[in-house]
């Protein structure tokens, strides 16, 4: 398929870099969307320490949008509101509603864990906040599954390479922290079959495996990707399979039983920052892959040595984010850096969000 088979329904520009996105999954809310920005400032120092280095801010905001569909036909995005905060590296939606609440967490450049909760207007108002590992900035997080298991956690991921898991109903009480890796453990995320599973990806090259009920050592370790290891999901449905990608611009697919081999891969061309697998059916995986552009890849065959490229779109310059609407599933959204050369007669850039439609043949 060629990228004429996505659709562009809107572009928004964000003002700053926009760099998680997230369909919300609740009944009655599937509409919402969540987009984090970050963006790092740089102002000269007056101090005596700053004199040779310029002090760093590191700026962001969470915009809550709604999907509304004008005259029936055409899906749009409005801002219902924003929250200003430091640099938002990672934002999830929590799978359960907390005290019959909306509520969303992220990690922010400052090293903290926050849960916000949305209330009827779609305004986010922080409810409960933890600090990560002294001097690292927050990189992601992920939910434990509510719906199994007798506690309720979320795990976060930082710069200096630890891992903090949480109790979300004890007031972000932490609950373990431990040095999972030698650099910056990029990301993070509960096993959704079993939450004493907790899968980390680091820039040393390293995909682990944890048993949160002894965490001395993992559980396990895969050198197979070549380079820092970004992004890692569970499958929605097949129990022992998760998806993992990395900057060596490989997804690889696993069986969690077997660690040695993967069950199929794909070279995308770019380091694969996200994958979100299509949450109806599982059949295919969604990818930002940041240098070059955004992938859909067909997994109903996992015997494919393979796995085939269904489409593909990169009328940008820099892929970050995407996610699969759960109330449309014809709809994605993509975070991108496009091309600006509007403002000024160089070629500058805007960061953007891109709303797509995908025909049936791409649904899977």
């Amino acid at each position: 398929m060629d990228v004429g088979d996505i659709k562009v329904f809107q572009r928004l520009n964000t003002g700053l870099n926009a760099d998680t996105v997230e369909w919300c999954p609740l009944e009655g809310l599937q509409h919402l969307l969540l987009c984090g920005t970050y963006q790092l400032q740089e102002q000269d120092g007056s101090s005596a320490q700053s004199k040779n280095k310029a002090e760093q801010t590191r700026v962001g905001e969470v915009f809550v949008f709604g999907l509304d569909f004008k005259n029936q036909c055409l899906p749009q995005l409005e801002e219902l509101s924003k929250l200003d905060l430091c640099g938002v590296l990672d934002i999830k939606w929590v799978d359960k509603r907390l005290e019959d609440k909306a509520v969303f967490g992220l990690v922010n450049a400052e090293g903290f864990c926050q849960l916000f909760a949305v209330d009827e207007s779609f305004i986010a108002k922080e409810i409960l906040k933890a600090k990560l590992t002294s001097h690292a900035l927050g990189l992601s997080l992920g939910f434990s599954n509510p719906d199994i298991g007798n506690t309720y956690q979320v795990a976060a991921s930082d710069s200096a390479g630890f891992l903090t898991l949480f109790d979300v109903e004890k007031d972000l009480t932490p609950v373990l922290s431990w040095h999972a890796h030698d650099y910056e453990a990029w990301i993070t995320a509960f096993h959704k079959f079993d939450n004493n599973l907790v899968f980390t990806g680091g820039d040393d090259c390293r995909l682990k495996g944890w048993d949160t009920r002894d965490n001395s050592r993992p559980a396990f370790i895969s050198k197979r990707h070549q380079m820092g290891v970004c992004s890692i999901q569970s499958h929605p449905f097949l129990e022992n399979v998760f998806a993992t990608g990395s900057y060596d611009e490989e997804i690889l697919v696993w069986d969690r039983r077997s660690m040695k081999t993967p069950l199929t891969s794909a070279n995308l061309g770019g380091g694969i920052w996200r994958i979100k697998w299509n949450p109806k059916n599982g059949a295919s995986i969604l990818t930002a892959t940041m240098y070059n552009g955004t992938h859909i890849i067909d997994y109903k065959n996992s015997n494919d040595v393979c796995m085939p490229i269904v489409a593909t779109h990169r009328d940008h310059n820099l892929a970050y984010g995407a996610d699969w609407c759960q109330l449309y599933a014809h709809v994605i959204v993509i975070l991108s850096l496009m091309p600006d050369g509007i403002s000024t007669p160089q070629l500058c850039t805007t960061w953007s969000q891109a709303l797509f439609g995908l025909n049936e043949d791409m649904m899977l």
